[in-house]
């Protein structure tokens, strides 16, 4: 394999050149030599304004391999003319090419002139990336259908070989770059080489870099030369090639491999085993480079040219530079790419995209006073435009993971074949109602498709009032039940100074005893619950709006994280009925398997609502909620007014579902949370026994809150430091967000596929902030 470096190139000056272009090709014309590492190339320019490409090969390449380059190009005209590849030209006798007499024998071809040149990659912008890596996956497919006897064509660049450079590291001199090497191939050995003889084989071009892929003064691809690598191997090795080729001496070669990735699949979309393996075939191909670039200087120094060693040390620099971001977080950005479609776009600096937002979205909401911008996610970890991953700690919306592969599945699966509304049948809606209330106490039998959390809440704000014939409502303190009008009207937490609905009354959360010890003057022990539910009932019995319905977050997220005491809360919800009002179970917060013993809050609370209302967590990013209730509850708006939303159960948003269900349950998620949860308990408990900040730490499965307080005898809500922690978690790279109705209570709410390993870091982190901040204050 290494005989090709070892053996010298031709040596022919141009005269000669022209002479064998005139004498064996009937080509007249003015000879000037081009690059070339192990052949020999000269441009022939003719009179009439045409340009060939004279050939000499090197001593290394026999009739067999020259047979295999010259059925490949023949082959590549048939199936895809449009392709800009050189095309052979025979001899005068008609013969592929010919052979020449000089220090060695020499084989030699003429071939037509394809336009363009060899450009760097840093210079190119998306758009050209894009159609680089969309041209190498259509010369990919266009030797799809390729064979001949000799295509084996056994040669270093080849990546099965990787494993070979162990042969060549004693010419590595430098100890770093010999102990990255080292690992890198000891990465190789345990990912790579038991997967590659399993990957997508056939004829390849194997070397389709930017000194081979040629571009016009457009910066499109124009021409494709040197076929003097073919083989049969690995097909995504061709991407693989034209990847690393783009990387170098670019503020962000991350990016630009993803443009080029984005291209190929928009023709060849990639298999999974092949997504998988991309960042270590990358750093592969980059090590190849390195190696043997350093044993033929180590080896053979007066047969190694400048062109070949040019730009070696930018290609240590940057495999250091990757295998210190980490090949896992440059996998998961590379997999993202290859997954996501068709369409090339150029990343947007984060400042800019700030600005931008400003403009067409005015104040709407940023988390964090230095707002972060995420790219890309996989299963806690988010990941900023620069790779660097965040621990999610706070997001519950990706119950199950982000870009949990079994639910994005589902969901493109799904909308490749069908997406219709509920006014058809279909069986995704039936079985996806079917799976819910399976879940749910026997008196619920019905389910009703919508979008989103508020929308549930809305519609089993509907369904109370037309079941009771009432018009008021109850929530609790700080509560949040959504965006619509009637939801924003239940929803305490953002109403504005002055809004005090008439038709609504609030009442304390049922906090359980255990949190109400060590209370004073500054921080009293609140209203009994029980007595403040009755005393709102008969507030609005006496306004005339009598009450339809309690609505409540089974966990009181808002109000600062309460689970609730189960005799005060039962007590509660009897007062309701007895007043003739409904009970409704907000579960888009709490639902979908956050309390860990059950999917549902309201279970472990005791309770038997008359409505549930579910959303956010329940497609894992993808829009779908529900409500679910009563029968005849339900009936009583049919009658009226009838029910129909048109993207409402539709089958996509069903797909989505079922797959969360499928992970909930496959993965045993609910003994995780608990399993998790308590560890995470404990964490918190020995912080807080350090940290006189925290004032109170509540929980129930993977929903945590922890209260902070100034002074650890009056126990002022410290609103500003929370504000600061979560901030400065931010900063570390820990995500959390912050609650209640002094925004004092830190909120941890990771995805449920959260791990001990993470409960770890997030608590170090928390531990480390704490620590900065002020005694008192």
């Amino acid at each position: 394999m290494l005989e090709p470096f070892v053996v010298p190139p031709p040596t022919l000056d141009e005269r000669r050149a022209a002479r064998i272009a005139e004498r064996e090709f009937g080509t007249q014309g003015t000879a000037t030599e081009l690059g070339g590492e192990r052949d020999q190339n000269f441009r022939i320019d003719v009179d009439d304004g045409e340009a060939y490409v004279l050939k000499v090969s090197s001593p290394a390449d026999d009739d067999a391999s020259l047979d295999l380059q010259t059925e490949a190009l023949r082959h590549i005209q048939r199936t895809d003319p449009d392709l800009p590849v050189m095309e052979p030209v025979p001899t005068i006798d008609g013969s592929p090419w010919t052979t020449i007499e000089d220090e060695e024998t020499y084989h030699v071809r003429l071939f037509t002139h394809v336009p363009g040149r060899p450009v760097p990659g840093q210079g190119l912008d998306a758009e050209a990336l894009f159609e680089y890596g969309a041209v190498v996956a259509r010369l990919g497919k266009a030797l799809r259908g390729f064979f001949h006897p000799d295509a084996d064509y056994d040669i270093l660049w080849d990546l099965r070989h990787v494993p070979e450079l162990r042969s060549l590291l004693d010419s590595v001199t430098d100890p770093d770059r010999r102990e990255l090497a080292e690992r890198i191939l000891d990465r190789y050995e345990d990912r790579v080489e038991p997967e590659f003889d399993s990957l997508r084989a056939q004829v390849i071009h194997n070397d389709l870099t930017l000194d081979n892929v040629l571009l016009n003064g457009a910066d499109r691809v124009g021409g494709i030369v040197d076929f003097g690598d073919l083989t049969h191997t690995a097909l995504v090795s061709d991407l693989v090639m034209a990847v690393a080729s783009v990387m170098y001496r670019r503020e962000d070669p991350i990016e630009a491999a993803q443009d080029v990735i984005r291209g190929y699949v928009s023709v060849t979309p990639l298999e999974d085993e092949e997504a998988e393996l991309l960042a270590d075939l990358v750093a592969a191909r980059h090590l190849t480079w390195g190696v043997t670039v350093a044993w033929r200087l180590a080896e053979h120094p007066e047969k190694t040219d400048a062109h070949s060693v040019d730009g070696v040390d930018d290609g240590w620099d940057l495999l250091r530079s990757l295998d210190e971001r980490g090949l896992d977080v440059i996998g998961r950005r590379l997999r993202a790419a290859a997954q996501s479609g068709a369409v090339p776009h150029s990343r947007t600096d984060t400042s800019e995209l700030l600005s931008r937002r400003r403009e067409v979205l005015g104040s709407s909401p940023l988390s964090y006073d230095d707002p972060v911008h995420f790219v890309d996610g996989d299963g806690v970890w988010l990941y900023d435009p620069a790779g660097r991953r965040y621990l999610d700690a706070y997001n519950n919306v990706q119950v199950v993971g982000h870009a949990n592969p079994a639910v994005a599945d589902a969901i493109a699966g799904q909308a490749r074949t069908l997406a219709t509304n509920t006014r058809y049948l279909h069986e995704a809606p039936v079985k996806l109602a079917e799976r819910i209330l399976a879940t749910m106490p026997d008196e619920l039998d019905r389910v009703l498709f919508v979008n989103s959390g508020s929308e549930a809440t809305d519609t089993a704000w509907r369904l109370a009032t037309a079941a009771t014939g009432n018009a008021g409502a109850i929530v609790s303190e700080n509560a949040y039940h959504g965006i619509t009008e009637a939801t924003t009207a239940q929803s305490p937490t953002i109403w504005p100074e002055g809004m005090d609905p008439d038709h609504v009354e609030t009442v304390t959360p049922p906090i359980d005893d255990v949190h109400h010890e060590d209370r004073t003057a500054a921080d009293p022990v609140q209203a009994d619950p029980v007595q403040g539910m009755t005393e709102s009932l008969a507030t609005l019995e006496k306004r005339g709006t009598g009450t339809a319905a309690w609505m409540f977050d089974p966990l009181f997220t808002s109000d600062g994280i309460h689970p609730p005491h189960e005799a005060r809360t039962g007590s509660m919800v009897d007062r309701v009925h007895e007043a003739g009002g409904l009970v409704i179970a907000d579960e888009v917060q709490a639902g979908f398997g956050r309390p860990g013993e059950s999917l549902w809050g309201f279970r472990n609370a005791g309770l038997i609502p008359d409505i549930v209302t579910i959303g956010k967590p329940m497609g894992n990013g993808h829009p779908v909620a529900a409500v679910v209730t009563r029968s005849e509850i339900a009936s009583t708006l049919y009658d009226r007014t009838g029910f129909f939303s048109t993207f409402g159960g539709n089958p996509v948003s069903c797909a989505a579902a079922l797959a969360v269900f499928d992970e909930i349950e496959k993965r045993d998620l609910l003994s995780h949370v608990v399993d998790v949860g308590a560890y995470l308990q404990d964490g918190l408990a020995e912080l807080a026994a350090e940290h006189e900040r925290i004032g109170d730490v509540r929980q129930q499965g993977l929903m945590v809150g922890v209260e902070l307080v100034r002074g650890p005898e009056m126990r002022e809500p410290a609103s500003s430091e929370a504000t600061a922690v979560v901030n400065e978690l931010r900063h570390r790279r820990v995500l959390i967000g912050s609650t209640g109705a002094d925004g004092n209570v830190l909120k941890i709410r990771p995805p449920l596929v959260f791990e001990r390993s993470h409960a770890d870091r997030l608590l170090a982190t928390l531990d480390d902030v704490l620590s900065d901040l002020p005694r008192h204050g």
